[in-house]
């Protein structure tokens, strides 16, 4: 039964009426859902619901805003800074104006019949003195939801990380890095140097069927060496400890613990139909919340082959999630697996680099696009070359004829290393990117003298390069002399901006912009292809064009801020885009690869909350703005 309130509008009536559905509505949507219930009560009591029909002008531009709007259905749309923006349910309307008590730039135009909560200026005014989430949202705007983002990125982490790294935890699962063994006769100073190598603290003494005879580890060897009876030349069966406490491999780290705790010992054998399959030591056990970035980097640097390298990869992902749960930075997590990748390029070349063949070729290996700018997720490929020094083409040709067997041999190891063989062939055994410092240079010539614009997008990968390994002076020489050439060349850059721009968002299309932006019907969001190349591409044209010699791209938004071509309110809220756009790229490549999936980058639009569907639209309208200066910049 329905009944009114003398005086009370038929919109209030309305809101009162439906106020239960109308709280379970609006706590679907932030800041609404972060803010205390009674406060949303509040806001309900003091607002009215209203129709306004497809094609109506809801707010008009130049209007004093005296009340604030939220969207419970339909489409509106208005335009800031030149661009068409969508507002579908959830979005509040005008709120910077009415905070500011502005006047409107542009209309507010319906496009699809819509509700909407109209709350007063006086309740609104209340909002902001009483509730922080209210206020954050209004004086910020979606850049207020980030921090939100953040918690619940954090809280999945540690979720992920309680899940993962129990005491309930298999024992088989945390002995992932094998077992270093030795027969009873071999001499201490031989098992101590193994040891060392192979960055062990502990050896076990075997007979020949792998049984289990006894252990020796670094606090027997400082206990031999404190006494006096250190002699390399003894056999292990007379300085090991005997009878090994041992468990089944499928025991758990409880179980684990418990033992060491009792025997006073730090590590205990995995046996299995009598042979020693795994060892986990204390620190396996008892350090299971964190994977130690220090002893990671120097273990991949200490690798003795590429199957221990590749075994070292999966405490990568580790890292990422311990990183994330401990409130780590999109830009801090992807330079750590960049540096992480950098340390096993490094230790693949060490291992596959003939002893001596090569050493009178001055040369280093070249990292090209994202791991050149620091920006590397787990779910990679290569994009490689060589730069080496020749005096003469003939030389060059010989140089590359002996270099080029030995690349073969990188791009193998990295591609079982997880660095995927790259399907564009942007590797260092591809001859045409093992070149010398003059044929670089006629490569960067060609590209910027007399480009090929459908390759042009793709070449400007070149231009985003690091040395990994090797001298990297002749490098920086070179990269001196192509962004020379670069900034005197602004037919070039117009070039590099207008393919910069081709994937920009459709505008003014009667849909929202995710629909818009991956087609009707379509619910996957290639948020490399889509979202972040896009981004990363207008930073490069820009940078180059003002001879900024920095790789990374938040490195070159500072730098193109200081030069005043972005305001610090553009600046801000690109930085915001580009480390929401990589947080959910790193999240959904975690996911997958916790799931043992094939990792890529499409996101499924309808498996976001409501939460990160207003930040993923505030980040793509924060790409598009910058697509749109530069398009402004270079008149396109």
């Amino acid at each position: 039964m329905s009944f009114s309130i003398p005086g009370e509008s038929v919109a209030k009536t309305a809101v009162r009426q439906k106020a239960p559905g109308i709280l379970a509505w609006l706590m679907a949507y932030p800041p609404f859902n972060q803010m205390q219930a009674q406060h949303c009560d509040y806001l309900i009591e003091h607002s009215e619901l209203r129709f306004f029909a497809s094609g109506q002008i809801l707010l008009s531009a130049g209007q004093q805003v005296d009340t604030l709007y939220i969207l419970r259905q339909g489409q509106v749309v208005n335009v800031e800074q030149g661009e068409d923006v969508d507002h579908v349910a959830g979005d509040v309307l005008a709120v910077r104006e009415l905070i500011g008590g502005q006047t409107l730039g542009s209309d507010y135009r319906v496009l699809d019949d819509c509700f909407a909560l109209g709350v007063d200026g006086q309740a609104v005014a209340h909002l902001l003195s009483v509730s922080e989430p209210f206020r954050e949202y209004c004086l910020r705007g979606a850049s207020s939801l980030l921090a939100s983002v953040w918690r619940s990125a954090q809280a999945h982490a540690s979720a992920e990380l309680g899940a993962s790294y129990t005491l309930d935890m298999g024992l088989q699962a945390l002995a992932q890095r094998g077992v270093l063994s030795c027969l009873p006769d071999c001499p201490v100073e031989q098992a101590v140097r193994r040891m060392h190598e192979r960055q062990f603290s502990s050896i076990v003494v075997v007979n020949g069927d792998d049984h289990p005879l006894g252990i020796f580890t670094l606090r027997d060897l400082r206990r031999l060496i404190a006494g006096g009876h250190y002699d390399p030349r003894q056999a292990m069966s007379q300085v090991m400890t005997a009878n090994p406490i041992w468990l089944a491999p499928d025991a758990s780290a409880f179980d684990a613990a418990l033992l060491m705790v009792e025997h006073h010992i730090g590590h205990v054998c995995l046996v299995q139909d009598h042979k020693v399959v795994g060892m986990v030591s204390e620190r396996d056990v008892f350090s299971l919340q964190r994977v130690d970035l220090v002893h990671l980097s120097r273990a991949l640097r200490c690798a003795h082959d590429i199957a221990a390298l590749v075994e070292l990869q999966a405490d990568t992902g580790r890292l990422v999630d311990a990183m994330l749960a401990h409130g780590a930075r999109p830009e801090q997590l992807t330079a750590v697996v960049t540096r992480l990748n950098d340390h096993t390029v490094r230790r693949v070349i060490e291992l596959c680099l003939p002893s001596q063949s090569l050493a009178d070729i001055d040369f280093c290996w070249l990292a090209f696009g994202s791991q050149a700018r620091g920006e590397q997720t787990r779910f990679t490929d290569q994009d490689n070359g060589i730069l080496f020094v020749a005096d003469s083409a003939a030389q060059a040709q010989a140089c590359r004829e002996r270099l080029l067997p030995f690349a073969r041999r990188v791009n193998e190891a990295l591609d079982r290393c997880g660095m995927r063989w790259c399907s564009g062939n942007i590797m260092a055994s591809n001859p045409e990117l093992c070149l010398s410092e003059q044929e670089w240079l006629q490569r960067f010539q060609v590209m910027i003298e007399r480009p090929a614009p459908e390759q042009l997008l793709e070449s400007t990968i070149y231009f985003d390069c690091r040395s990994i390994w090797g001298s990297d002076a002749v490098l920086q020489r070179l990269q001196r002399r192509v962004l020379g050439m670069v900034n005197d060349n602004p037919a070039f850059q117009r070039m590099l901006a207008h393919s910069a721009c081709q994937s920009r968002i459709p505008s003014g299309k009667p849909r929202s912009r995710l629909e818009a932006l991956v087609g009707q019907g379509e619910d996957m969001l290639d948020i490399k292809k889509h979202a972040l190349a896009p981004l990363v591409d207008v930073l490069r044209v820009l940078a180059l064009a003002y001879g900024c010699d920095q790789a990374a791209s938040l490195d070159r938004l500072a730098f193109l801020t200081q030069r005043g071509v972005f305001s610090r309110e553009e600046s801000e809220g690109l930085h915001e885009a580009y480390r929401y756009l990589q947080l959910l790229r790193l999240q959904h490549h975690q996911r997958q690869l916790q799931q043992q999936g094939e990792a890529d980058n499409l996101i499924r639009l309808d498996s976001l909350g409501a939460l990160d569907s207003r930040v993923l639209r505030e980040a793509l309208a924060q790409v598009r703005r910058a697509q749109r200066i530069l398009a402004l910049r270079y008149r396109l």
